[in-house]
C-alpha cells in the first residue's frame, strides 16, 4: 500500500467538477421535461430593488420561494431593480434568496465539448466567488421574506443587504 488515495488526487478534481456540472445541468432540465409549473395556482407579479450597503446590485438573482409551488426568480438590472411578471409568484409568505457570483466557469446549457474543455483546463475550473454575503443565498439563513398578495400594487419588495 502506497498511502496514495485516488479519491483525493489532484488529477480527479477536474473530473469531479465535470460530473458535478453535468448533474446540476440535468437537474436544471427536470422542470422543463416534467412540465412542473404553477398550473392551477394563481400567481401575481412582484418587483423591487436589491442594494448592498445602500448601493444597487447589478446582476443579482432574486428568488421567491413560496410554501407551495415552484420558486420563481429574476435578475437585477444596473439600478438593482427586478421584476417577476409571468408566471409570477403564488400569494402568501415566501422565503427570499439573493445571490450573485463572479469568476469560475460560466456554463449555460453546457455541451459535452464544453465539459471536456473544462476537464482539460483545470485552471478554468476555479470555483466562483460570491459577491453578496453567502448567507443571503439560502432561505434558512437569509432572513429575507416577502408576503405576496393578490393586489399586485402591494407586491413591491426592496432588500437592502448588510454583511
Amino acid at each position: 500500500m502506497t498511502g496514495f488515495d485516488s479519491a483525493t488526487s489532484p488529477r480527479t478534481a477536474p473530473a469531479r467538477l465535470v460530473r458535478l456540472i453535468a448533474v446540476v445541468a440535468c437537474l436544471a432540465a427536470v422542470p422543463a421535461v416534467t412540465g412542473c409549473g404553477t398550473k392551477g395556482v394563481p400567481t401575481y407579479p412582484v418587483r423591487g430593488t436589491v442594494t448592498l450597503d445602500g448601493k444597487p446590485v447589478d446582476g443579482a438573482t432574486v428568488m421567491f420561494v413560496p410554501p407551495a409551488g415552484p420558486p420563481n426568480s429574476a435578475v437585477t438590472d444596473n439600478a438593482g431593480t427586478f421584476a417577476i411578471a409571468a408566471p409570477g409568484v403564488p400569494a402568501g409568505a415566501c422565503g427570499v434568496t439573493i445571490t450573485k457570483m463572479t469568476g469560475g466557469p460560466v456554463l449555460n446549457n453546457p455541451t459535452p465539448e464544453d465539459l471536456q474543455r473544462l476537464a482539460q483546463n483545470p485552471a478554468a475550473a476555479k470555483p466562483p466567488t460570491s459577491v453578496i454575503p453567502e448567507k443571503f443565498g439560502r432561505t434558512d439563513t437569509s432572513g429575507l421574506s416577502a408576503n405576496v398578495t393578490t393586489d399586485a400594487s402591494k407586491n413591491v419588495f426592496d432588500f437592502d443587504l448588510k454583511p
